[in-house]
């Protein structure tokens, strides 16, 4: 599953953050820009995992053990690039 919609989380400007939400496969997902980096971390009671993208640039965590958090982290600075956030859990 992905979060947001089918194209993850956008905006204009990169999202401040953290921001959070509980999504219906439960847990808690963060996400946005904090302290000079775009973010998104999950954590759930199942296998999971979490993406971000900025442009052109991916990061995406392993498949996440039960409990544990998910990281997927890049560098960036506040501009008008593209960031788009997601989570996910294993099927």
């Amino acid at each position: 599953m992905i979060g947001g919609n089918s194209e993850g989380v956008e905006t204009c400007w990169l999202a401040s953050g953290p921001k959070r939400q509980y999504p219906s496969e439960g847990g808690t997902w963060e996400y946005g820009f904090w302290n000079a980096k775009v973010r998104s971390y999950y954590t759930v009671k199942r296998c999971h995992g979490s993406t971000v993208k900025l442009d052109s640039k991916i990061s995406r965590s392993v498949n996440t053990a039960s409990g544990k958090k998910s990281i997927a982290e890049l560098w960036a600075i506040q501009s008008n690039s593209k960031d788009r956030y997601f989570y996910r859990v294993c099927r």
